[in-house]
């Protein structure tokens, strides 16, 4: 199902669409898809929730076929689903469609977010099957990353095993690379003249509206404090929902109005053009063990 008719289940479920119609305007006006939200280095380091599943299923059929080579049993643990916010821009960006159907996701996900049982905990309390799941530390690779960052991890483990069958034995410097290099592009994207002109303007538009906020990101500071104080009370989740429907629209109009896509668009080329000179093979590798791994993982 997908995370979009997964939302809409869990409102009519809990009474929640009611107030999707009256707090949201009504539905997005139909049109084009809309073109992706700008992520450092074309979002090569994340994976939207159809193609993590499909990678994580892959990935524990393979840790399963090496702890078995070892002597040992290992179940495949399912992916926790439901999770409204893996998508979320790295930079705030919200558009309307989102906005109407699922607001910043922050009730949704609190709704249908459901951690799966570790089929493995009997397992768990053995030394010796934990040393072949996890590795040692006389087995660990130190891996330096940019900005003087260092990555590292167990050869021996089954973890390790099962990541470089499924992506290749390069994957874990690739992608922790541009991990780094993608953290610091958004950090310089937030601290661009552009970007804080943008807020600016955005928090005029807000107050103007209403809805007071200084910076991105505070309406859903208030919305996650908002659910915590609602606990597990129907009628005050319920609430929650409406305000969280009804604040990220003005958000989304308020960002359109702003022109921050645009914005981010700019300063994270400019950025990205600084901090990732020098890295255009390591990114093209990056691209190819993705391509690679999910071929694999769809051929299963």
């Amino acid at each position: 199902m997908s995370s979009r008719r997964r939302t809409a289940a869990v409102a009519l479920l809990l009474g929640l669409g009611a107030a999707g119609c009256s707090t949201s305007g009504g539905t997005a006006a139909p049109g084009p898809a809309p073109r992706p939200a700008p992520r450092p280095f074309q979002g090569v380091t994340h994976y939207p929730e159809p193609e993590l599943v499909a990678l994580h299923a892959a990935e524990e059929e393979l840790v399963a076929a090496c702890m078995k080579r070892r002597g040992f049993t290992y179940r495949p643990q399912p992916l926790a689903t439901g999770n409204h916010l893996s998508d979320i821009s790295p930079y705030g960006l919200l558009g309307v469609a989102q906005a109407v159907n699922d607001g910043y996701g922050i009730t949704s996900t609190a709704l249908s977010m459901r951690q799966p049982a570790d089929v493995n905990a009997a397992e768990s309390a053995n030394a010796r099957w934990k040393e072949a799941l996890l590795g040692t530390p006389a087995h660990r690779v130190n891996l330096a990353m940019p900005m003087k960052r260092e990555f590292f991890y167990q050869s021996d483990s089954c973890v390790s095993d099962a990541k470089s069958r499924l992506f290749g034995p390069d994957y874990y410097r690739l992608y922790n690379t541009f991990q780094v290099l993608g953290d610091a592009v958004v950090d310089r994207v937030r601290a661009d003249h552009r970007y804080l002109a943008a807020q600016d303007s955005w928090s005029a538009c807000m107050k103007k509206g209403g809805a007071e906020a200084k910076a991105f990101g505070d309406p859903q500071a208030r919305i996650d404090g908002d659910l915590r104080k609602a606990g597990r009370d129907p009628a005050a989740v319920h609430a929650v929902a409406g305000v969280e429907l009804k604040l990220s629209r003005a958000d989304a109009d308020c960002q359109a109005g702003a022109g921050l896509t645009a914005v981010v668009t700019a300063a994270q080329k400019d950025a990205e053009k600084r901090l990732g000179a020098g890295y255009d093979d390591e990114l093209a590798a990056l691209r190819d063990l993705r391509k690679q791994a999910l071929a694999r993982a769809n051929r299963r």
